[in-house]
Order: C-alpha cells, then structure tokens, then sequence
C-alpha cells in the first residue's frame, strides 16, 4: 500500500468512528452498529484481507451508512409521506377481487387462516424469502469476491450501487407509507408518536419495525429491483442456465412475498423494477476499480 492509500484507509476509520459518535449522540446506536467497530479495524490494521475488503466494496459500505443515517432524519419525513395516493393508484390500477388491494386481500386471508398450519407455513416460507433482501444480494456478492470472479462481483456490484443511490434520492424526495399503515390507520398520516404497526396476525414480527431506519420508504421497492437486477445481471454475464433460473425464481418470490405480507403495493415494487434499466449500463460496463486484485479477471 503507498503513503496515500494509507491515507485514505486512515481518513475512512476516522469517518466511521466521527459516524459512531453522531449516533451514540443522537440515541440511535442499536446492536446492528456492531458492524462499524469491524470497518473501522478494518481501515486501521495493516493487514491485506480486511483492507482489500473495504477497498473492494466501498459503494456497498457508503451505501449502508448512507441508509443508516436515515434513522437520524426519518421522522421529519412522516408529515410529507404520501398515504393516501398510492392506495389509490393501486386501486384503480391493480384491484382485488374484493374491490381493495391484493394486499389487504391476503392480510384478510392470513387473518381468516390463522389457525391453520399451512397457511401458517405459507406465511413464513414469505417471511424468510422478504427478510433475506437484507442478506441475499450480500452474500451473492461476497461468494463472486472470494471465488474471484471479478468481473461478475463489479456488474453487479455497481449495477445495484446505481440503483442505491437512486431508491436513496426518491426515499428523501418522495417518502410514502407502505400498504400495512393504511391497512391499520386508514389515511391519517404518521407522526413521531405514532409510526408502528400495531400486531398483525401472521404477519413480519413488529418488534424488527424498530430497527428500521426509515418505515416510511415504500416506493421504490428495493426488494423488488434487487433480484431482478440479479436475474438480469447473470443473464447478460451468461452465467449457467440453471443460476439465472434460481435468481428468476427468486425474484417472482420475493415479489409475491412483498405483496403476501402487506409490505408493498403491486405499483410499489414496478416503480422498484424501474429502475434496473438505468443501472445496466453500469453492468455491462463496470467502473474497474479492482486494479490490485491478485485474482484471475474472469470474461
């Protein structure tokens, strides 16, 4: 490493551990903050593996903090969400057989099968499949880095760093309630003191709500773009038949999950599909900034 990468790696921990501050400062330090000690060793140590890791996904650690910091600002946020509109758009656009939304549909249904022990088990197969959005996309990413499969883990690495940025911006500029706050509260907006989903039967465990940075941020749906992204990344890569059939599959589950679990309306994850064009271009053309790697560069 030269005199100015060390620079840069010392510059990095002491951002992090300034964003440690601001939290601790602001109340907002949870379990989840844990990660922050690791990165900032990781700027620190002289060791080559943890910092080949920061040098390497950067964009994804920018982004995590980016989102992170969210928690300090998200409650200025409840009084602009849009509550009503996007019900209404629903709607109009994609009705249920009930007359509503497909998914105050299913909530009624979980509601009515409560009892039963495979709609029980419906409903956390979709539980496991919504909650892996916070894992899966990661853990893809990490198994193409430590195979050395450089030029896949760079498509789709600033593929979904373009559209991070982008679900950031509109999250700030445009915050809307998901399809279980109206399902609860009707139309009134959420306030500071009242912006948790109250206990649904069947539904995500409540209790993970107040980890969440920003509850609020429903369009777009991030779940909804990341493994079409994926889909669409490997297809372009040609990887194997099979692995674009797994992350195709994948996507149409995670979509049905979102919708299942009352989390995002049908409109919700399309506008989240939007977005994967703008960031194909990154895909097929990826920012080389893996120059020191010691790995064989894959075609």
């Amino acid at each position: 490493m030269s005199d100015t990468d060390n620079r840069y790696f010392r510059l990095g921990g002491i951002a992090i551990a300034v964003y440690a501050v601001v939290m601790i400062s602001a109340g907002k330090l949870g379990w989840q903050h844990l990660g922050l000690v690791a990165l900032g060793w990781a700027c620190v140590t002289q060791q080559k593996g943890p910092r080949r890791f920061v040098h390497d996904w950067w964009p994804v650690i920018l982004f995590w903090l980016g989102y992170d910091s969210m928690r300090l600002f998200s409650d200025s946020l409840l009084s602009r969400a849009a509550v009503e509109a996007p019900f209404r758009w629903e709607r109009v656009i994609f009705p249920s057989p009930e007359a509503d939304v497909w998914p105050f549909f299913f909530a009624r249904w979980r509601e009515a099968h409560s009892g039963e022990t495979w709609a029980r088990a419906v409903t956390a197969v979709c539980n496991l499949v919504y909650f892996s959005h916070l894992a899966g996309i990661p853990l893809v990413l990490l198994t193409f880095w430590l195979r050395g499969r450089a030029l896949l883990f760079r498509r789709l690495l600033w593929a979904l760093t373009v559209i991070n940025v982008a679900g950031m911006v509109i999250y700030f500029a445009c915050p809307a309630a998901p399809p279980w706050w109206v399902y609860q509260n009707g139309f009134v907006q959420p306030t500071l003191q009242h912006s948790m989903p109250a206990a649904e039967v069947g539904s995500v465990p409540v209790e993970l709500f107040s980890f969440s940075a920003n509850r609020f941020a429903a369009i777009p749906s991030l779940h909804a773009a990341y493994p079409l992204l994926l889909t669409l990344v490997l297809a372009a890569h040609r990887a194997r038949s099979r692995a674009v059939a797994l992350a195709g599959l994948y996507a149409v589950a995670m979509w049905f999950a979102c919708v299942f679990l009352n989390q995002h309306y049908i409109i919700d994850l399309i506008l989240g599909a939007m977005l994967v064009p703008l960031a194909l271009p990154a895909a097929r053309r990826p920012p080389d900034h893996l120059m020191d790697l010691n790995v064989a560069m894959d075609g």
